[in-house]
């Protein structure tokens, strides 16, 4: 699935990065095909044999991933055309910079469909846009809109002109300046500066890109029984786990699935 090539890649990533030595590496772009960032979870494709279990896996495996790309030592960007919905809104809110095109659309539906954030997402939008609008961004369905962000940047750093890509704009207004500094290594060690000041330090164990954690009595299988150390992420995770396979969030994706 998407989710397990994306987690592969990463890993991959985290691992080559590590070895400073070896590489060069200043930047990671994080972009989608086809005009669309992430349309989050296809319902279409899903069943419900077991909605919680894979409710389970799935948020393991987007915390890891989510958790590994905010904890690379390279700057980071989501370069986003189209629609960024659900997990594809989670996705936007782990990389240090996005973009936007003028297009495109990033809405958090986890309310509407009886759930809640549970790769991250909740805890770094509130990081991001602050307590009040990441109530009405997940709550009251307010949107990031690019059209909207071009006129005042509020939840994006860059938007493209009119008929550029975010990819674009992000390689002109990005990578060309990240690319004329003189050492990659000064990249880096700011990035660490500014993620040990964000508390960023708190959350992942930036020598393995891994959620801290204390594990209790749980066996290593049952990974996400482990006691956090953070308590934010120990209380996403917590509420996505309530809520997610539970009656509303079945008979609204049910509903969903229907209209479709």
């Amino acid at each position: 699935s998407m989710m397990h090539q994306l987690d592969a890649h990463v890993n991959t990533l985290h691992e080559w990065s590590r070895d400073i030595s070896q590489n060069n590496a200043r930047v990671l772009i994080l972009t989608g095909s086809g005009g669309s960032f992430c349309a989050g979870l296809d319902i279409k494709q899903d069943d419900d044999k077991d909605v919680l279990q894979d409710g389970r896996e799935m948020t393991q495996h987007m915390s890891r991933v989510t958790n590994c790309i905010q904890a690379l030592p390279v700057l980071s960007v989501a370069a986003i055309d189209g629609n960024a919905i659900g997990g594809g809104a989670e996705l936007s809110t782990c990389t240090d910079l996005v973009v936007l095109s003028r297009q495109s659309t990033i809405k958090f539906v986890h309310a509407s469909r009886g759930a809640s954030p549970g790769w991250g997402g909740g805890r770094r939008l509130q990081k991001r846009v602050g307590r009040r609008k990441a109530l009405r961004m997940l709550l009251l369905g307010e949107s990031v809109l690019g059209e909207e962000e071009a006129e005042q940047l509020d939840y994006a750093d860059y938007v493209a002109e009119e008929g550029e890509s975010s990819l674009d704009a992000a390689m002109r207004l990005v990578v060309d300046p990240i690319l004329n500094l003189p050492c990659s290594q000064s990249v880096r060690a700011i990035k660490r500066v500014v993620s040990v000041a964000d508390g960023d330090e708190d959350v992942i164990d930036t020598a393995s890109g891994r959620l801290r954690y204390v594990a209790t009595d749980a066996t290593d299988d049952d990974s996400m029984t482990k006691e956090y150390n953070n308590t934010a992420v120990k209380s996403e995770i917590d509420a996505f786990l309530q809520v997610w396979g539970g009656e509303s969030n079945r008979e609204l994706i049910e509903q969903t699935r229907e209209s479709l």
